[in-house]
């Protein structure tokens, strides 16, 4: 098993993970500022809390990875100092809103209706001093850390010590949120049945393709192993969080 001794992941699980409270209804998030700082109330609970390695969301300085969370957009709200407020980038799908003097990330936002996660904002619960706040799950976009300056020979001591705080690594998102992602795709791209097969005709029958079988006695080439880069499920991930390193 790999070494983890002195291995940090973030502050806020780096000692223990701290249980959520299923009845918490929120808090407010401060940015960094030591006058007029930003706040924003969060009005409600937040869900998939977890650990992401992307080199796209803010984390404090020295961590390797950020916690962010979900939460409703409605819930929601600038109090003080929101003239203090600038989107990172603007053509990224998720417009992530930071205070111009700090550099904070307050809450990032999707504005593109077809998103699969529209309706939700991402938020960064260590910003408030309030306890409660749902538990980290897992950890997202592990790989990316190496994007980020990490050498990639400490990869296998920084995932054995996100197992050892509970921290489940994938190097996309969690299975849950994979799924929801893939269920909104698909519904996207369902196709109603013909004409015909919805009022019971029987459909032509279908013409049999060219066979592309191998000569007798001749095994198929065998497949090359596909780069990560280059999946089916990282094209995805570039095109709806702006990147692998979402």
């Amino acid at each position: 098993m790999a070494n983890t001794q002195g291995v940090l992941i973030h502050p806020s699980v780096d000692n223990g993970i701290k249980r959520g409270n299923p009845g918490f209804s929120g808090g407010t998030l401060t940015c960094k500022c030591a006058t007029n700082p930003v706040k924003v109330r969060i009005g409600a609970q937040t869900a998939h809390n977890h650990v992401c390695g992307c080199t796209k969301c803010w984390k404090p300085a020295g961590a390797i990875f950020s916690q962010v969370a979900v939460v409703s957009r409605d819930a929601v709200e600038v109090l003080e100092n929101g003239d203090k407020l600038q989107v990172v980038n603007k053509d990224a799908p998720i417009q992530r809103y930071a205070c111009k003097d700090c550099g904070v990330h307050m809450y990032g936002r999707i504005e593109n209706k077809d998103h699969p996660f529209y309706g939700l904002d991402f938020v960064h619960t260590e910003l408030s001093t309030e306890d409660g706040w749902s538990a980290p799950e897992f950890a997202a976009f592990v790989s990316s850390v190496i994007e980020s300056g990490v050498d990639p020979s400490r990869m296998d001591g920084i995932r054995s010590r996100l197992r050892e705080l509970g921290l489940t690594p994938y190097d996309t998102l969690s299975p849950p949120l994979m799924d929801a992602i893939a269920t909104h795709m698909a519904k996207r791209q369902a196709k109603p049945a013909p004409a015909e097969t919805r009022q019971g005709a029987s459909p032509e029958p279908a013409r049999a393709a060219p066979s592309a079988s191998p000569a007798p006695h001749q095994s198929p080439s065998p497949m090359p192993p596909t780069r990560e880069s280059g999946s089916i499920v990282t094209r995805l991930l570039n095109r709806l969080f702006g990147g692998g390193q979402r």
